[in-house]
């Protein structure tokens, strides 16, 4: 008898977990999380200048770009 199963057949479940629905979709999650993050990095950033006397590396809106980039694809791929 010949075994039919493959270990290395790729998985739809993997695939679809590779590759977003949509772009857009995409885009709108990381403009959402953009957003709520940027008030939030720009709070953090003065106040770390103000406690260091200079200023971050990042300014906030690379570091909220940073997080949005971190966190929206593992709402798609997690």
């Amino acid at each position: 008898m010949t075994d039919s199963t493959s270990t290395h057949a790729p998985s739809i479940a993997s695939d679809a977990k590779r590759h977003p629905s949509s772009n857009g979709e995409y885009m709108f999650y990381f403009s959402l999380i953009f957003l709520a993050a940027l008030p939030i990095c720009a709070i953090h950033w003065i106040f770390s200048a103000l406690k260091d006397g200079r200023l971050p590396r990042k300014g906030p809106v690379r570091r909220a770009w940073s997080e949005a980039q971190t966190i929206t694809p593992q709402i798609f791929w997690a």
